[in-house]
């Protein structure tokens, strides 16, 4: 072999070892956009909300069939969201805090068909040809429309719609511990969990039976069916990509789910719960959404 192809190949070997030498290098100790220091900016989410183990809580109270009034109700992908501001501090490369104060809202929504008679009574004065149920003079629409005072009624087996809304307006104050890791020159993957307090700001409660809106007689408020305080873990994973090495914005998913019990003392003491529950069953309010937000760094980037 020539002496001009063994210092070829001895070059060859000694740019593939230094190369390989420098990878290793620069993951030991870059750092990439990891940084120090107090930031703030705006985020929001768009979610997916749920109130878990809660149903009828007497929304089929109408039905006349008693096994019906138990039924539970299908659930319905309800949109909720929240925006507010963010400040965070960094106090390693690695780790840091954050607080996200929000306004928020959330809630469910159920939708479902059951079996009638609906506000019906048995006709006492059944003979052939004449209906098995007529309407119930007890029940009316609120306010009272004397040409159709009970839009409810249904006197036959006919499938009946039943829909309820529950919605909720929050100020929501989460807390998160933070730790990121870079992934590139100029994106870092951030893992952010902590507790979160929500306070209940407003509430409704809207119910539809066979198409018309329903109020029931002595209508409970809502801070007697439901908590004002609602406390829980909120979890936040994605990736933080910087435009400059003091302005950034995410992109990830974050989720919550309530440790307390959501429901207020009206809705614990209730004569039943639902066929399928033969004890109390605690709700709790759950979403899960995409997340986003734009930040910016208000302490110089120490090197």
């Amino acid at each position: 072999m020539s002496k001009f192809k063994i210092t070829l190949i001895v070059f060859m070997c000694f740019l593939v070892l230094t190369s390989s030498a420098h990878r290793r290098m620069r993951h030991l100790y870059y750092d990439g956009m990891l940084r120090t220091g107090l930031h703030i900016g705006v985020q929001g989410s768009l979610n997916s909300t749920w109130i878990l183990n809660q149903n009828n809580y007497n929304t089929l109270n109408l039905f006349y069939i008693p096994i019906v009034r138990q039924s539970e109700m299908d659930y319905v992908f309800t949109w909720g969201g929240q925006i507010g501001g963010e400040i965070g501090y960094n106090f390693a490369k690695r780790f840091g805090i954050e607080f996200h104060p929000s306004f928020s809202w959330a809630g469910q929504t159920y939708d479902d068909n059951f079996v009638g008679p609906v506000a019906a009574i048995a006709n006492p004065n059944t003979a052939t040809g004449q209906p098995q149920y007529i309407p119930d003079p007890s029940v009316h629409a609120n306010p009272v429309d004397p040409n159709n005072p009970n839009p409810y009624f249904v006197g036959t087996y006919k499938y009946v719609n039943v829909r309820r809304e529950v919605k909720f307006n929050y100020l929501q104050f989460p807390l998160y511990a933070k730790y990121q890791t870079h992934i590139g020159d100029i994106a870092n993957y951030y893992l952010m969990i902590g507790p979160q307090i929500n306070y209940r700001e407003s509430a409704s409660e809207n119910i539809w039976v066979n198409h018309w809106q329903y109020k029931y007689p002595n209508e409970l408020s809502p801070d007697q069916k439901f908590q004002k305080i609602d406390y829980g873990i909120t979890l936040n994973t994605g990736v933080d990509i910087y435009a400059t090495d003091w302005m950034y914005f995410n992109v990830g998913l974050v989720t919550f789910v309530a440790i307390n019990d959501l429901n207020g003392e009206a809705l614990k003491n209730l004569d039943w719960y639902s066929k399928n529950d033969v004890d109390y069953q605690k709700s709790r309010n759950f979403y899960m959404g995409i997340h986003a937000g734009l930040h910016f760094y208000i302490t110089p980037k120490k090197d």
